[in-house]
């Protein structure tokens, strides 16, 4: 008689794309850590967001800033300071709170709907960009160099917090506001204890910032059935 053949659930159980950005993350860093000393410092510069080399591209930096030699330069580091990271640490945490907190938030912006990849990779990425545009205009016309993934996670985390509350969730409602305010008292905390207490720095302006970037794209994506938005 013959048997049904049980099913090996996955290692990872999770979305295609939320695993890939994950890996993506860790190979990254991979990449840059087992390069030769001095590549992987030019792609460490390269990679990573430096407000006061974008700002004297401007045209408004601060005395003695260096600019970059196009728009090109100073625009992608936007997005790439998020696959650049200063210890293995950094980079598997990330990429483990990418994948816990992008499941759930792959499932509730694709229910439904066709294109799942494109919403979730779009949400990440936008997440990234809030977040990098927060640590560079809250930080004119200096401020220290941005590496890491923690915007888009806190994205993710944002978008997380509006899927919870349920179809009719908004960004202005008292609960995600009162949220809001936890997470940024949290990471002023952090940001200033940190250094002395911890042994590291944070960006809390990114953390915010992608916090909140994420939240509008998630807004904007999720199937939303004549609920509003915002």
């Amino acid at each position: 008689m013959a048997r049904k053949a049980r099913s090996t659930p996955p290692i990872i159980d999770a979305p295609p794309v939320v695993v890939a950005v994950g890996l993506a993350i860790i190979g990254a860093h991979a990449l840059r850590a087992l390069a030769p000393a001095g590549i992987g410092s030019s792609l460490l510069m390269s990679a990573s967001l430096q407000p006061r080399r974008v700002w004297a591209t401007l045209g408004l930096g601060a005395p003695g800033a260096v600019a970059y030699g196009n728009p090109v330069e100073a625009i992608l580091p936007l997005l790439t300071e998020a696959l650049v990271h200063d210890g293995w640490g950094a980079a598997l945490l990330n990429a483990a709170l990418v994948v816990m907190a992008g499941r759930p938030v792959h499932a509730a912006v694709s229910r439904g709907r066709r294109g799942a990849m494109g919403r979730f990779l779009s949400l990440f990425t936008i997440s990234v960009l809030g977040g990098s545009l927060a640590h560079l205009i809250l930080g004119f016309p200096s401020g220290p160099a941005l590496i890491g993934a923690s915007g888009g996670v806190c994205g993710l985390l944002g978008a997380l917090v509006l899927k919870e509350e349920g179809s009719g969730a908004r960004i202005l409602s008292a609960r995600f506001l009162t949220v809001l305010g936890v997470f940024a008292a949290v990471n002023l905390a952090v940001a200033v204890m940190g250094p002395s207490l911890l042994g590291f720095r944070m960006s809390w302006q990114a953390h915010i910032g992608g916090f909140l970037a994420g939240a509008v794209a998630f807004a904007a994506l999720r199937p939303a059935r004549g609920a509003p938005r915002f």
